[in-house]
């Protein structure tokens, strides 16, 4: 390294029961400028592992798979969900494919083998830090912008058990491009309040994008949820939803298109239902098409955030969904649970430059109120993307910001109203066998 380059200085805590591993590791590190041993002599123990990451915040843990007290795995997850920017890389004798897929389901960034050398040492912990560095970002930005608190729950673990009031909130477009996922992670973001649980759900299986809009990584997704719906419980659901910066839940799509084929609407309509007996909210990013899918998630949906643009081909195909909810016969009517919002509104001025339709028109031929408007400001929403943090924290009291936390707000006030009639609407619908929208595609 050249020494007229300024480096950031990486702190590593070392974890391993053998006190002379331990003390070979941090020889070996203290030839490099830019890495620094922390936690004095590491830590002999899982238990003590956990301990030192909250104390000392290091930024790559080197972690022994084989511990007494406390295995590598379940520290490794016990940190990785209490310290954020926190890089775990997995030491073993072992090399075999099970324990690689066990320390990345726990959380680890990288695995390295027994007996290491310096080179894949440094390397290995260079590298992990440099992933890490758009976490380590977010983090400050979420820091700086005040965000919303997160919940009392959201940093514990083995919690007991919980209950949500379970409003499911369906955000759906039947527009490519129309902003739906910057509406759904935003109103997720704004639903948050002290003591009220959400979780943001990407249905779109086979391109989503939640994850890369908060700039979250999970090796879990919602296809290890729906292979096994019929025998979940809180602590395997908790297990595979990732923890936003802003202690969003997330549950991240696919991460290979063709995973969706294996994935059927009905599981995933279970899941929503399921989940929504944990959270107040289960936002769902809903994608394009209009097929079983879409057709469940707007059966278990207590509201539906039809998302459109003030542009001709948008606005007629808002009016197409509109007629086939109308025409759905349901026992919980679709169409009334339809929020009309329009994305992407640009000022008079404005409209004429960009041929916008204006707000009224789309209205009045639509004949559907619009509940909101979200004013059209590409920088703003690129810039919160690419730094991974919502328009509600980043921007709050700045356009569109500001719109989109009224918009969470409106619904919350939407919803919470109905909670009293909810249990008497539930039997009434239960009694029914579901027809209109099952009908259509067949069921199962």
């Amino acid at each position: 390294m050249s020494g007229e380059e300024t480096h950031e200085v990486i702190k590593v805590l070392i974890v391993d029961d053998i006190r002379e591993t331990r003390e070979n590791l941090r020889k070996l590190l203290a030839f490099e400028k830019d890495i620094e041993v922390v936690g004095g002599e590491g830590a002999s123990t899982g238990r003590e592992a956990i301990e030192l990451a909250n104390k000392y915040k290091p930024d790559v843990v080197l972690m022994d798979i084989n511990m007494p007290d406390m295995d590598g795995i379940t520290a490794t997850r016990e940190i990785s969900a209490a310290v954020r920017t926190t890089a775990v890389v997995m030491m073993s004798v072992q090399s075999e494919p099970d324990y690689l897929r066990k320390a990345m389901l726990a959380g680890a960034r990288d695995f390295l083998t027994k007996p290491i050398s310096s080179e894949d040492l440094y390397t290995t912990i260079r590298r992990v830090y440099e992933r890490n560095a758009p976490l380590r970002a977010q983090e400050a930005a979420m820091a700086s912008a005040q965000a919303v608190p997160a919940t009392a729950e959201s940093s514990s673990a083995g919690v007991a058990p919980m209950s949500g009031a379970g409003h499911i909130i369906v955000v759906y477009s039947p527009q490519a491009g129309a902003g739906v996922t910057t509406i759904a992670t935003n109103v997720a973001s704004a639903l948050m309040r002290q003591n009220t649980r959400v979780v943001l759900v990407d249905c779109n299986l086979q391109f989503g994008d939640v994850d890369a809009f908060l700039n979250v990584q999970s090796p879990a997704t919602i296809a290890d949820l729906t292979k096994a719906v019929d025998d979940l419980d809180q602590d395997v659901i908790e297990s595979v939803l990732v923890t936003h910066g802003s202690g969003l839940k997330v549950l991240i799509a696919p991460t290979h298109p063709e995973q969706a084929y294996d994935i059927h609407p009905n599981d995933v309509g279970e899941l929503v239902r399921m989940l929504a007996a944990f959270y107040d909210f289960v936002v769902v990013d809903a994608p394009t098409q209009y097929d079983e899918l879409t057709l469940r998630l707007f059966e278990v949906a207590e509201r539906i955030v039809l998302v459109g643009n003030p542009t001709i081909p948008a606005v007629r195909n808002v009016r197409k969904m509109l007629d086939i909810f109308g025409s759905l016969e349901e026992p919980n009517n679709i169409a009334d649970k339809v929020l009309f919002v329009l994305n992407r509104v640009y000022g008079e001025k404005e409209q004429r430059t960009h041929g916008a339709v204006p707000t009224t028109s789309i209205e009045n031929h639509l004949k559907q109120q619009v509940v909101a408007t979200i004013p059209a400001d590409a920088k703003a929403v690129l810039t919160a993307i690419n730094q991974g943090v919502p328009l509600v924290a980043k921007a709050k009291t700045r356009s569109p910001g500001r719109e989109l936390i009224a918009l969470a707000e409106f619904i919350r006030q939407n919803v919470e109203p109905s909670a009293e009639n909810a249990a008497a609407q539930a039997t009434g619908a239960g009694a029914q066998r579901p027809k209109g929208l099952r009908s259509l595609f067949g069921g199962r």
